[in-house]
């Protein structure tokens, strides 16, 4: 089971992508849910991201030994357990009361990335400290090189 909040899900309760999706519709509230399914301007970009990832074909080989699985990858001179990061993406808390903090457990317990928003709910600090895996940081870069700067 996760471990965060009321996001406790058996393993085989989601099958796929469009189930998580289903899921976390039902579990967050409207303003939220409309937040973390939108994108930015026209959306352009999120429907050719959508129909890209319907392009992705998984072939299935069968009377394979599949016995010993190692997912492992190096990613940046960093070995990660699974070629899966978790992008970033602003206001977390929107999701769940602990924000960043439960998703870079979620993603260290996976032995993954955590890429960190530059417009996350929480600090940096309080973020790498929840962590025990690698976190990224996404930063924008804003007109005022002095902000930026700052954050840095």
């Amino acid at each position: 089971m996760a471990r965060a909040g009321f996001w406790y899900v058996r393993v085989m309760e989601v099958m796929n992508l469009a189930e998580l999706e289903e899921l976390a519709r039902g579990r967050l509230p409207q303003f939220a849910w409309d937040y973390f399914a939108s994108g930015a301007n026209d959306e352009l970009t999120l429907r050719r991201n959508v129909l890209a990832y319907r392009e992705i074909a998984l072939h299935y080989r069968v009377m394979v030994d599949v016995s010993t699985r190692v997912l492992d990858t190096q990613l940046l001179g960093q070995t990660v357990r699974m070629p899966v990061l978790v992008a970033p993406t602003a206001f977390h808390r929107l999701a769940h009361p602990e924000g960043e903090r439960a998703s870079v457990q979620g993603a260290g317990d996976a032995g993954t990335v955590f890429i960190l928003s530059t417009l996350s709910n929480t600090r940096v600090e309080d973020v790498v400290a929840a962590t025990s895996g690698p976190v990224w940081f996404q930063l924008y870069v804003y007109k005022d090189r002095g902000a930026t700067r700052n954050l840095v």
